[in-house]
């Protein structure tokens, strides 16, 4: 028994200190941390910042493409959404086929991503230093490759 434990130690220890896994869901919610703070005074997550950013570049999305694009699960991407469409940062309208709807941004919403833009950029100067040229271009390396 003391063997095992000894070798599951060893085993868990190198886990925790290589895991990929681990290490990019850790840094994950340090970056998210910083913006999520930075947003806060606007009333704002990333991931609502994210959905509104996405939607603004295309116009308007269908559900499965923006959980595509953002990799996010549906649940989590239908509950922002809801909360967003709640507040009248985002409208849902009938898609032409009527099995689905397209997600578009409101004049609120818009103004909402203007009235953020100074926060986010401070959030992305400040990781952008922290992290090095070097590491931020490795981070958008590592993300186009895994999603190739």
């Amino acid at each position: 028994m003391v063997a095992y434990a000894i070798v599951m130690s060893e085993e868990t220890k190198k886990i925790e200190r290589e895991c990929v896994g681990g290490g990019v869901r850790k840094l994950n919610r340090m970056v998210t941390a910083i913006y999520d703070g930075a947003l806060s005074r606007a009333g704002l997550k990333t991931s609502q910042f994210s959905v509104l950013v996405a939607v603004a570049n295309r116009d308007q999305l269908r559900p499965s493409e923006l959980t595509k694009l953002l990799q996010m699960d549906e649940s989590t991407l239908s509950r922002n959404v809801e909360r967003m469409c709640a507040r009248g940062w985002l409208r849902l309208e009938r898609d032409e086929d009527r099995r689905s709807h397209l997600i578009q941004l409101t004049d609120k919403g818009q103004a909402l991503i203007r009235k953020c833009l100074p926060a986010w950029q401070q959030a992305q100067e400040g990781v952008s230093r922290r992290l090095g040229t070097d590491c931020v271009a490795a981070l958008r390396s590592a993300l186009r490759k895994l999603s190739s």
